[in-house]
C-alpha cells in the first residue's frame, strides 16, 4: 500500500491493478470530496457541475461543506465507483 499525496492521519489510497488489467486508486470519503471539489472548481463552479452531470446543485453543495455522503450520481459522474475494501 501507498500514501496519497497530502493524506495524513493513516488514511491510504491503495493502488492495486484489477482482473481486467486495469488501475484503481482506494480513496476515503474525505479524498473523494476533495476530488469532487476540484472537478467542480474546472469545470466552472457548483452550478456548471450540476448542470452538465444532471445532479441538484443544492445536494452538490452539502456534500462540498460535508453535511453530506457523496451520492451515487455524483461518484457516476466523478467516474468513480463505491467497493468494499478489508481494513
Amino acid at each position: 500500500m501507498t500514501k496519497s499525496p497530502g493524506s495524513g492521519s493513516g488514511e491510504t489510497a491503495a493502488l492495486f491493478a484489477s482482473r481486467e488489467g486495469r488501475r484503481a486508486f482506494v480513496l476515503d470519503e474525505r479524498e473523494v470530496v476533495r476530488f469532487l471539489r476540484t472537478t467542480v472548481e474546472q469545470e466552472g463552479g457548483q452550478s456548471a457541475f450540476a448542470r452538465r452531470h444532471g445532479v441538484e446543485r443544492a445536494r452538490l453543495n452539502q456534500i462540498l461543506k460535508g453535511k453530506r455522503g457523496v451520492t451515487k450520481a455524483v461518484m457516476k459522474a466523478l467516474g468513480l465507483r463505491k467497493i468494499y475494501t478489508p481494513e
